[in-house]
């Protein structure tokens, strides 16, 4: 089944929210998701929790948040956030870059993908 921009794009929000709120415990008040051709790009709105809000008032806890979350869409989560992208768009995911902002609590998530990928129907 081919899938349109649009619900490949409604595929990923879904599976990106569902994986902030059961890893972090914290439901996004909006994911917006932009694809072409060999990039994805999410942006999720208000992800910190009040304690990590309060850690990202300094300097140090900013770049802890940063790390963490670097490391989370990396490798945090089995299966991991790469492999859940990698099988509702059907291609490798590559590298994953993240930016967060303390100041309004958005994470930016941009996913560089690579060849098309065959997956066992389950």
């Amino acid at each position: 089944m081919e899938w349109s921009v649009e619900q490949l794009s409604s595929s990923l929000a879904r599976t990106i929210a569902r994986f902030e709120e059961e890893e972090m415990g914290v439901r996004p008040s909006r994911v917006t998701v932009m694809v072409e051709d060999d990039v994805v790009i999410v942006h999720l709105r208000e992800v910190l929790s009040p304690s990590e809000r309060a850690l990202a008032r300094t300097e140090a806890g900013q770049a802890m948040l940063q790390r963490f979350n670097t490391l989370l869409f990396n490798s945090g989560s089995s299966p991991s956030v790469m492999e859940q992208v990698a099988q509702v768009l059907r291609r490798e995911v590559v590298e994953v870059q993240t930016s967060l902002s303390s100041l309004s609590g958005s994470l930016v998530v941009v996913f560089a993908l690579g060849e098309a990928v065959q997956f066992d129907q389950v």
